[in-house]
């Protein structure tokens, strides 16, 4: 980077008048050229409805950059900046806005650009004037031109274009940010002069430790996002985390004091944000800890109060900075110190995973170097298994977030704020979860943060998903006369522009009763990117689909009838009223879509946190600040234990669903629904606690009644009545939607419409050291287990290739599964039977193969595919050899089909998709391999495969592993070296010989090494 172009851009954002700063930033400072003609009115429709004062300010390759005074003290939001872009476009259909609010405090930047599908995107650069956050001054640099670039006068538009990209790229800013972050996390672990609590022991309990730090405190960063608009202050006190300001907070606050987690981190985190706020008349809820005599508080282990007043400053002013803090609720910040019993005694012992207390024995040491501070150089070689990373820049954990800019908006693919979004926990900890795992450890710690699902692939996903879903709800209306066929308005309905297609009253009402009423499932959620995927899309067609939000509101308030229990009708009733009270549509969208549509299971419960916590952040982007109103304004978060769990979704319960059960189970098992129901929107401690020892209460005595039923196996009864949803820190070893979330199906068939995800991508060899107990409570092979339960087992199969069966399994007949996962079982031997089951008992809609396109790290060779189940089928009914030949001979399903051009760009493969993917009939899809092409192109290859002889054949199936050097990189040279060696010694012709591996065979071709 340039440091002096860098001062001076920051120079010319930090003026008091920076809107009269524009002109010279761009035309002076990165060189473009002055903008043409004079300032002129637009006037810019709903939701904006106003004229606004448009100024040009610069001009480069036909490119104008204008300036747009903002009547208001925030930036717009995205409908309006969309609006903008619609009036503007009139004009200039790409262009650079500069937005200027009304106080010049702040400044956003916005590209519109057209993309390859015709459609505007706009990425917008957001900055605050005398903000410490670098994010924007550093993308800016990007932009500008040297007198050398301009020798010939203007650029071609491409470099314009390269340099805008560049500039306006939110994935180099996603992965800068998680680098600094990734440095700072293998710091702090490998540091030996700060101390863990008792009970974090292994080094999977001591990444978890800093992994939920980091967890809490980045969603306290975007917390402060949230702003009044009225007096510019956020929910959290800017004091707690400016380096400059916690000096007046602590008694001590040199670098290697140990102060600053207990005394400000941790009171924020347990005593504040999940501690209801003090209310009129009532004795305080949030006070410090009462010491007690003997030294033995009455408020032992309660983690409603403040701890350590000894180490600040000031306690009561401490105090005052906290108390006006909302509760949020939510399990993030729920301490996870305990008392569990000893043994079988009736004493208990402590547990201190947290270490909130006011005993400096049994807290955490963590020196206040790691928050604030200087930046220092370290060797991280050995964290990342790399020598090139023995002099890496750590800079403490307050300073690196102070430098980016970060936005509660989640973003699109038309509109993306080039900031650090929700998303982006999501980029961050499925990066730091891989790199503590072992299966993915060494990968992940070099793939420098490119671990997750990418957002395009996500949305498109999504998009087909529910294209097809909504296909068969419109389907089933009769008498309907549509204007045009309702896959082009079901797409448009679909699409992220603001555009409401046509649907008749009937077909409106048959839509959001659909979306109602659905029932998403991502079986290996992660951090949440396709849940939270699938909530923004709900959300966004309920808004076209009933904008102001009557029908949505009539259809939950349907649901109270449901209800048996008078006081908790009453409650979920004011809790209606209070999700629709305000203008806050989104809102009760998104509440109740997570309560009633979507929902995840992971095996490992740090990410089942995470995708929890973005629910959080995505229900409090939606609500306005009321410095008047009780908490805030702010209304508490919903209990998600209930929606997103953690546990094994492969393994089941051997005696199936708990309807199989007598009366009194069911009895039972509906009672303990309703507890889990009303917990949902359980907001008060003593509510909560009582609901948890209720569910403790009803799960006791269904494990007498189960017992009594003879259904289930004597450890599936124990572990059943063992899952506690309310443990943060263990995933069950089962998964059951009926136990878990309450679904029921009639007959054997699942209960999901959707089943979408990116199962994980385990290699079969790393499968022979795993265990599981299993139903008998035997601790087996986790393979002997896969083969009694998978009718696709193959003892060198892949562990996805389950989730597929699963997944299958889990849907209702007609539902869709959407997976990107590995290509190998298209072609290799272990997919045969997955390949006869998919044949089976689905109508494959889609397959995209993007074969060795370099999508992301953690899947090699990716592919998607789209089916719809068309018959349930357990393992013990799949059909012989002959009757799946007859059945694929029979099929009529015709599926899209698309081989992945490497040369391509990933991120246009939605429109490359829709114009270049040919249909093929499923009965071409032939047990023994998929082949990928076009009829004529499989044509051609039948007749190569009469006159030649395949390779399998021609070495009489005995495949072996190649010629094993020992040290590849001291016997295999690449074609620069060896000819090199040739013109040094000719006679070494003769001893350099071809060699291809794996890698250099491509489609149609082949590479030598």
């Amino acid at each position: 980077m340039n440091r002096r172009l860098l001062e001076r851009i920051a120079w010319h954002l930090d003026q008091q008048d920076v809107a009269a700063q524009l002109i010279p930033l761009f035309c002076e400072t990165l060189l473009w050229g002055r903008g043409k003609g004079a300032p002129w009115s637009l006037s810019v429709g709903a939701p904006v409805g106003a004229s606004l004062t448009v100024t040009p300010v610069a001009q480069l390759a036909h490119l104008p950059v204008l300036r747009i005074d903002w009547p208001d003290r925030e930036l717009p939001g995205v409908t309006a900046r969309r609006a903008v872009q619609r009036a503007l476009s009139k004009r200039h259909t790409e262009h650079l806005l500069c937005y200027c609010t009304v106080e010049q405090r702040r400044i956003a930047f916005t590209w519109a650009r057209r993309r390859r599908d015709g459609k505007i995107e706009l990425r917008t650069l957001p900055y605050e004037v005398g903000s410490p956050a670098r994010t924007t001054i550093e993308r800016l640099e990007k932009l500008a031109f040297s007198l050398q670039d301009l020798e010939g006068g203007e650029p071609p538009v491409t470099m314009l274009i390269d340099r805008l990209d560049a500039a306006f790229d939110v994935e180099a800013v996603t992965k800068a940010f998680y680098q600094e972050i990734a440095n700072w996390y293998f710091w702090a672990q490998g540091r030996d002069d700060l101390r863990l609590p008792k009970d974090v022991v292994t080094d999977e309990d001591r990444a978890l430790f800093f992994i939920r730090l980091l967890t809490r405190l980045i969603f306290c960063w975007f917390l402060r996002k949230k702003r009044d608009p009225r007096t510019g202050k956020g929910l959290l006190p800017d004091e707690l985390f400016e380096p400059s300001a916690i000096p007046g907070l602590l008694v001590d606050s040199s670098p290697d004091a140990c102060t600053y987690y207990p005394a400000i981190l941790q009171n924020l985190f347990f005593a504040t944000l999940n501690t209801e706020p003090d209310r009129p008349g009532e004795a305080p809820r949030r006070r410090f800890l009462d010491p007690g005599a003997g030294g033995r508080s009455e408020d032992h282990m309660v983690h409603a109060f403040w701890r350590n007043a000894r180490l600040l400053r000031d306690p009561e002013a401490f105090a005052r900075l906290l108390r006006p803090v909302p509760f949020l609720n939510g399990g993030l910040f729920e301490c996870l110190d305990d008392r569990r019993p000893r043994g079988n005694s009736s004493f208990t012992e402590e547990v201190r995973i947290d270490g909130f207390s006011e005993d400096p024995r049994k807290q955490p040491k963590l020196p206040n170097d790691l928050f604030f501070g200087a930046e220092r150089v370290v060797d991280l070689s050995g964290a990342y298994g790399d020598k090139k990373r023995r002099r890496e820049r750590v800079r403490p954990l307050l300073e690196i977030l102070r430098r980016y800019n970060f936005t509660l908006m989640e973003n699109t693919p038309l509109t993306q704020e080039v900031a650090l979004d929700p998303e982006l926990l999501g980029h961050v900890f499925e990066n730091l979860l891989a790199a503590f795992n072992p299966e993915t450890g060494s990968v992940a710690r070099k793939a420098t943060g490119s671990f997750y699902t990418p957002r395009v692939v996500v949305d498109w996903m999504v998009d087909q998903v529910l294209l097809r879903h909504f296909n068969r709800v419109l389907a089933r209306l009769r008498g309907i006369d549509p204007l045009e066929p309702p896959d082009r308005r079901l797409g448009r309905l679909l699409a992220w522009e603001e555009e409401v297609p046509c649907f008749t009253p009937s077909e409106t009402e048959a839509l959001i009763d659909a979306i109602d009423h659905l029932k998403v499932l991502d079986p290996a959620c992660g951090s949440g990117a396709f849940p939270i995927g699938m909530l923004q899309k709900l959300v966004s067609l309920l808004r076209k689909l009933d904008p102001d939000n009557a029908g949505w509101r009539r259809r939950q308030e349907a649901a109270l009838d449901r209800i048996e229990s008078p006081p908790a009708r009453e409650a979920a009733r004011r809790a209606i009223e209070r999700a629709f009270a305000r203008d806050n549509d989104d809102y009760g969208r998104k509440l109740y879509l997570i309560e009633n549509c979507l929902y995840g299971v992971d095996i490992q419960p740090i990410a089942v946190q995470i995708a929890r916590l973005r629910c959080f952040i995505a229900l409090i982007v939606d609500q306005a600040i009321d410095p008047d109103a009780p908490n805030r304004g702010i209304l508490p978060l919903p209990n998600l234990e209930t929606k997103l769990v953690a546990a094994n979704a492969l393994l089941g319960l051997k005696g199936g669903q708990l309807r199989l059960g007598n009366e009194r189970v069911r009895r039972l098992e509906a009672a303990l629904m309703a507890v889990r129901h009303d917990y949902f929107t359980a907001r008060r401690y003593r509510e909560k606690k009582a609901l948890r020892i209720r569910d403790q209460q009803l799960r006791n005595e269904l494990a007498q009644a189960l017992e009594s039923t003879g259904a289930f196996t004597p450890y599936d009864t124990e572990r059943i009545v063992e899952w506690n949803p309310y443990q943060a820190q263990r995933a069950a070893s089962f998964f059951d939607p009926a136990w878990m979330f309450g679904l029921l199906s009639p007959g054997n068939d699942g209960v999901f419409d959707i089943v979408i995800g990116n199962p994980p991508y385990v290699r079969q060899e790393q499968l022979k050291h795993l265990t599981v107990t299993d139903s008998r409570g035997e601790t087996r092979p986790l393979k002997q287990v896969l083969r009694e339960l998978y009718a696709c087992y193959t003892g060198t199969a892949d562990l996805y290739v389950y989730f597929f069966e699963r997944a299958i399994r889990l849907l209702r007949t007609g539902g869709t599964l959407a997976f990107i996962t590995s290509n190998k079982y298209m072609r290799a031997a272990y997919g045969a039977k997955l390949r006869a089951y998919l044949a089976y008992t689905t109508a494959l809609r889609i397959i995209l193969d993007f074969g060795d396109a370099d999508v992301f790290t953690s899947i090699a060779y990716p592919a998607i595919v789209v089916a719809e189940k068309t018959r349930h089928v357990e393992r013990v009914q799949f059909p012989s050899a002959s009757t799946l030949e007859r059945h694929l001979g029979s099929a009529p399903n015709v599926l899209r089909i698309l081989a992945w051009n490497p040369a391509a760009g990933v991120t246009d493969f939605p429109a490359i998709f829709e114009t270049q993917a040919h249909e093929l009939p499923q009965r071409d899809l032939r047990t023994d391999g998929w082949r990928l092409e076009r009829p004529a192109v499989l044509r051609l290859l039948e007749r190569l495969r009469r006159t030649g002889t395949p390779l399998g054949e021609y070495v009489g199936g005995r495949f072996y592993y190649g010629i094993k050097t020992g040290f590849n990189q001291a016997f295999i040279v690449d074609r620069p070296t060896r000819d090199r060696l040739i013109a040094e010694d000719p006679a070494s012709a003769e001893l350099l010989k071809p060699f291809l591996r794996g890698r250099d065979v491509k489609r149609w071709r082949y590479t030598f090494a």
